[in-house]
């Protein structure tokens, strides 16, 4: 796990998730763009191939007209069958429709029963055979008079389109019907691929460049929330630090004692690998553990000496006294782990709720042993400290009984460290220790944040 600056991770948190945000949207842009304007490919080649057909129309017509124009002279009032006229204009040796977007490579005249009355094929053209594969297995088309029927294919990268049309006499009246299939040209094609590439590439710039625009708007207001979190956080750690000091100021008039319990308890929670969230839960747990003797009356907890039966059945309603005082914090509510079951033993018979095993909370029990730890170490008004081998074989005595034999087995790795860094000290060491402690798992409201697993 990486921790950065508060405004260098907002800044990189943002830049890669927002990044992320523009690469999958300009992907789906683009994707979508190309495939419509790949569709659009067909569209327009079916446009040529209808403009293609209409212009064999119309020098079908120019044929008839000339040729009733020609004819009338000499036999007034006779028809000209298109039909014919058609027959004609194929049978002239050239394609009869030619365009700088493509050509017809094959035209079929056939009647309502199918019967084909006229047909060119244009040999030299290299997938001819393919064509008129495709060709035949189409049905036959009747579109009504003016109108027509396409159908686009894509044949060795080249696209072709299938016209079907009425050929009709200059009354109106159907006589036959027309069908060609038109070689859509190279260039043209090259040229519709050009315009979805460069489509599909404007599409995605447009993303990016909203991106761009949008990136320095969601960094402000991203940094000012940051801003506001962090305030709100700092507040909830001073919330945090004011109810442990009162304490201590009630009890022994020092926080060293919530200072030490909780860098034993964050130091054996590290080593038995406890989550991000389970730390913070043990660090505002362990510094508030003893909160409900602030609703203790003075005479017991201030007195030197030995508790009798009733008093010590007064003071240890503490516990409960603590879990409502950090019940009524949405923030440090969580810490009722450790405040409302850290006199709790691991055989049971502790108190309020005799629970045992792992009912007990794991931040109970590991505080359990920071707790028994601190006090036999310290200095009392009542006692004077045991030595760190004593302080030890008591632990590990009580394991299996008092204690979680995996938390003692993990504070017996580092015991020997915690004790010759803190025990018995009082200072501003020990405070400047559990800032870094709480700036670690709760970065968040501190200066640096997390990035990555954890976070």
């Amino acid at each position: 796990m990486k921790t950065y600056p508060l405004r260098k991770f907002v800044h990189r948190v943002l830049i890669v998730r927002l990044g992320i945000a523009t690469f999958v949207i300009a992907a789906c842009v683009g994707l979508i763009s190309y495939t419509v304007q790949s569709a659009q490919i067909g569209r327009e080649a079916v446009g040529l191939g209808r403009r293609g057909i209409s212009a064999l129309q119309e020098k079908v017509r120019f044929e008839t007209e000339r040729q009733v124009e020609k004819s009338g002279a000499l036999i007034e009032g006779k028809k000209i069958d298109p039909v014919n006229v058609l027959r004609e204009v194929l049978g002239k040796g050239t394609p009869p429709a030619v365009y700088r977007a493509g050509r017809f490579v094959s035209l079929q005249v056939y009647d309502r029963e199918r019967n084909v009355l006229a047909e060119k094929t244009v040999a030299d053209h290299s997938a001819m055979e393919v064509v008129k594969s495709f060709a035949a297995s189409q049905p036959f088309a009747f579109p009504a008079a003016g109108q027509d029927e396409a159908l686009t294919k894509k044949i060795d990268g080249a696209w072709y389109v299938l016209v079907s049309t009425a050929v009709a006499d200059q009354e109106g009246s159907i006589r036959a019907y027309a069908r060609g299939v038109f070689a859509v040209a190279t260039d043209e094609v090259v040229r519709m691929q050009r315009n979805i590439i460069r489509s599909t590439m404007i599409a995605v710039a447009i993303v990016l460049a909203v991106s761009a625009l949008l990136y320095p708007v969601i960094l402000q207001l991203t940094r000012r929330l940051a801003d506001y979190s962090t305030h709100l956080l700092d507040a909830n750690l001073e919330t945090l630090s004011v109810l442990g000091s009162a304490i201590a100021k009630r009890d022994s008039d020092t926080d060293a004692h919530n200072y030490r319990v909780t860098l034993y308890s964050t130091r054996i929670g590290e080593a038995l690998g406890l989550s991000q969230a389970d730390m913070r839960v043990l660090v505002k747990g362990s510094f508030l553990h003893d909160v409900g003797k602030l609703g203790i009356p003075d005479n017991i907890l201030l007195k030197p000496g030995k508790l009798d039966q009733q008093e010590f059945t007064v003071m240890k309603t503490h516990v409960d006294k603590g879990s409502e005082i950090v019940d009524r914090s949405s923030w440090l509510k969580d810490g009722i782990e450790v405040v409302g079951y850290h006199h709790e033993k691991f055989a049971g018979g502790g108190y309020p709720r005799s629970i045992k095993g792992e009912e007990i909370p794991i931040t109970a029990r590991i505080f359990a042993v920071s707790d028994v730890f601190d006090a036999l170490t310290s200095h009392r008004p009542y006692k004077k400290p045991l030595s760190f081998e004593e302080t030890l074989d008591i632990l590990r005595h009580d394991s299996g009984t008092h204690f979680d034999p995996a938390v003692i087995d993990a504070f017996g790795k580092v015991a020997k460290e915690l004790y010759d860094r803190y025990a018995g000290h009082e200072g501003a060491d020990l405070k400047d220790e559990l800032a870094a402690v709480v700036m670690k798992y709760f970065s968040a409201g501190m200066e640096t944040l997390s990035y990555g697993e954890g976070s």
